[in-house]
């Protein structure tokens, strides 16, 4: 092997906690109802101390179909609340090794654009799905960095999962 090539020193996919996501799908809580769905923390004896009185879902049950969805939306974000689950996100990265002369490499990490605002108890199957789809835009990545298909096919297929 030739050492004024690029090479790949290792491949990873990396999972993080996303520290201030987006719910606003489920609903947000507020000192006021906003609708006929809110739900009212307070007579249900959900409230807190220094907490919002009503949950305002961000669908009803006419927009989803499911008339159920508001009471849904609220016990999932309550669960969120507890703990439960969060939202993550994932990435996938690589060092390129880069030669920089007298036999010495530069370290460069490149990686994937990420995606974030995945529930963490999302299921194996589409957190796979995720991993795959970052490992081919990183692939992309790599090849317009100069690597050959080959080192990016071998160097994407040992990549390691890191949670």
């Amino acid at each position: 092997m030739a050492r004024n090539k690029l090479r790949i020193g290792r491949v990873w996919i990396e999972w993080r906690r996303d520290e201030d996501p987006d719910l606003s799908f489920l609903g947000e809580y507020a000192d006021t109802a906003t609708s006929s769905a809110a739900i009212d923390r307070e007579a249900r004896g959900d409230k807190g101390n220094r907490e919002f009185r009503f949950f305002n879902p961000a669908m009803t049950g006419d927009e989803t179909g499911n008339p159920d969805s508001p009471e849904e939306d609220y016990r999932r974000m309550e669960a969120y609340n507890r703990g439960d689950w969060c939202m993550v996100g994932c990435v996938a990265k690589a060092e390129v090794l880069v030669p920089s002369g007298a036999g010495c490499s530069t370290v460069q990490v490149i990686h994937s654009g990420g995606l974030w605002g995945i529930e963490s108890d999302c299921g194996d199957d589409y957190r796979a799905e995720v991993q795959g789809d970052e490992l081919e835009d990183l692939a992309r990545q790599l090849e317009a960095f100069g690597l050959g298909r080959r080192a990016i096919a071998h160097g994407v297929k040992g990549a390691e999962v890191r949670e």
